[in-house]
């Protein structure tokens, strides 16, 4: 119980999804997705609050590929 309280709030969350499917992850595999997770929140917190209302969807966009430039629509 006192490990859990030093442990950071990603990794007691992925352990509660992987408990919860019957996965283990050794403390190599969560420290990991710790400095992942470290990696990436910041940006898709920064995309989620972004307003993309007023932005249009790409014509003919095929999301297999990566985005056209304008010229190249």
């Amino acid at each position: 119980m006192a490990e859990d309280i030093e442990r950071s709030a990603t990794t007691r969350f992925v352990s509660a999804g992987l408990e919860l499917l019957e996965l283990d992850a050794d403390e190599a595999e969560l420290a990991v997705i710790e400095v992942v997770d470290s990696l990436y929140r910041p940006l898709i917190e920064a995309l989620l609050v972004t307003e993309l209302d007023e932005v249009a969807p790409e014509p003919g966009a095929d999301l297999s590929r990566g985005p056209r430039s304008l010229e190249e629509r």
